[in-house]
């Protein structure tokens, strides 16, 4: 039985759906599959899981910008040596890359 959030979800979900490109609607109902085929771990509740969201966004407004801008800078030369691989084609497709 589903309750009237997740009715309202539903159909929020559904509202977003029909308003963006066809492109961007597989790729929703890809993550949908993602979602469904990697439930949450059973040892970690949804009310565990917001509880560690909130203390990542603490822990990341508390942080120095400086070192964020760092941070950034390091990760933008990496791509501009070309050290990293991209993750979506020019279609926008995700890319798998696989070790080798």
């Amino acid at each position: 039985m589903r309750t009237q959030s997740q009715t309202d979800m539903v159909r929020a979900i559904t509202e977003i759906a029909t308003s963006i490109p066809w492109p961007r609607v597989t790729q929703l109902y890809d993550f949908a599959i993602f979602l469904k085929t990697h439930p949450l771990p059973t040892e970690e509740t949804t009310e565990e899981i917001t509880t560690d969201e909130e203390r990542w966004s603490s822990q990341f407004a508390a942080t120095d910008n400086n070192k964020l801008d760092a941070l950034v800078a390091s990760v933008e030369a990496e791509i501009d040596t070309g050290k990293t691989l991209p993750m979506f084609d020019k279609h926008g497709e995700f890319v798998e890359q696989y070790a080798h």
